[in-house]
């Protein structure tokens, strides 16, 4: 009798691991605390948030760190399940499948020189203006789609901010707690340097899952159910914690 619950038990075991989901999803490899990459590893408070959330649908992820406007390509013509961090507007919104909640939600800042005189800057400020801004990112619906920004694209919003430092832009868009850890991370380079002078959204940021990926909409669907499992739990809220 013993054997053979041995028996069934590994059967079961065995049943289990063979039913297992591994999926892989891009993640932005240059975009800390967020998404990066750290020690080799795609580390940050979106890639908990997401392995968290599918953990509790049985679907283990595997993340594929790289440039935020290579994941999208990629992701928008189906080789990569979905990418993340996105700021939804109406330029993407055809484009992709969406959860049905934010992962959370962010501070889009308008910075300038600490000498700078301005405050309370929106969008319709910028128009004629130039800004820094990062490949592909988005900022806001109003920033977004206003063609009248004099856009100066770099890599990287460390590039960004450097343009700024030397005076080839007036403003740099970037979202706040990004900034905050450069900030931080180039204390000789950027302490004291820069204001905020205005914002130009708090928009939700998704994980975009692609149309074109074979039964994209099953793995939202568990995405779905997943994230709202850890928010009723209490796993949100360690992880929120975690990278506070």
């Amino acid at each position: 009798m013993r054997v053979r619950r041995l028996f069934l038990l590994l059967l079961a075991l065995f049943a289990s691991c063979a039913h297992a989901e591994t999926i892989e999803i891009g993640a932005e490899d240059d975009w800390y605390p967020y998404s990066g990459v750290k020690n080799g590893q795609a580390s940050g408070f979106a890639e908990d948030l997401i392995q968290e959330a599918f953990k509790a649908e049985g679907v283990e992820v595997k993340f594929n760190s790289l440039p935020y406007a290579r994941c999208m390509g990629e992701t928008k013509v189906g080789n990569l399940l979905g990418c993340f961090d996105v700021a939804r507007n109406s330029l993407l919104e055809p484009n992709f499948l969406w959860p049905a909640q934010a992962m959370y939600m962010a501070h889009i800042n308008i910075y300038a020189l600490a000498s700078a005189t301005e405050s309370g800057l929106s969008t319709a400020d910028l128009e004629g203006r130039e800004v820094a801004v990062t490949n592909n990112y988005e900022y806001g619906e109003s920033f977004d789609t206003d063609r009248k920004i004099l856009r100066s694209v770099s890599n990287q919003d460390i590039q960004g901010f450097r343009k700024l430092l030397v005076g080839r832009v007036k403003y740099m868009v970037a979202y706040d707690k990004v900034a905050n850890y450069l900030f931080a991370q180039y204390k000789d380079q950027f302490t004291g340097k820069f204001k905020v002078v205005g914002q130009t959204g708090e928009p939700g940021l998704y994980l975009a899952f692609s149309k074109k990926y074979p039964d994209a909409q099953r793995f939202v669907d568990k995405f779905n159910a997943g994230s709202a499992l850890i928010r009723k739990n209490g796993q949100y809220k360690l992880i929120e914690d975690k990278w506070r």
